[in-house]
């Protein structure tokens, strides 16, 4: 058994933000992110994408405020809708850019979280 601070189920737009926002306050805690797909992004994971995939939220509404999406690097202009392609390019630099990737486990899957009779949380994955 392994013991962490902090279990964070999925790499997505929560459990990035999640991870970077723990360390921030804990920057010793020791945290590990189990996310079921091969990549990070949830629903907008890199196996999830498909032709023709869009965000209904224009440029500049769907970005953390402290990782701006900026038309260069993302491809997207003012007045469009976010291509599913450039939210994912997007959660992959945010978790480059702080360094989560390497606390995340990918292709594991949660299999049960209980509480055991001492207060400790137990997570079985796969």
């Amino acid at each position: 058994m392994e013991d962490v601070d902090l279990v964070v189920v999925g790499a997505g737009w929560s459990g990035l933000v999640m991870i970077k926002t723990y360390l921030d306050v804990n920057p010793n805690a020791k945290v590990v992110a189990l996310e079921s797909a091969n990549s990070v992004g949830g629903v907008w994971s890199e196996e999830r994408m498909y032709p023709g995939l869009r965000t209904n939220n224009l440029y500049g509404t769907l970005e953390y405020s402290d990782f701006p999406m900026d038309e260069e690097t993302f491809g997207v202009k003012a007045g469009e809708f976010i291509p599913g392609p450039a939210v994912h390019k997007y959660l992959r630099s945010y978790a480059d850019h702080f360094h989560i990737h390497r606390r995340i486990r990918f292709g594991t899957w949660v299999k049960t979280v209980e509480r055991d009779f001492e207060g400790v949380w137990l997570v079985n994955y796969a």
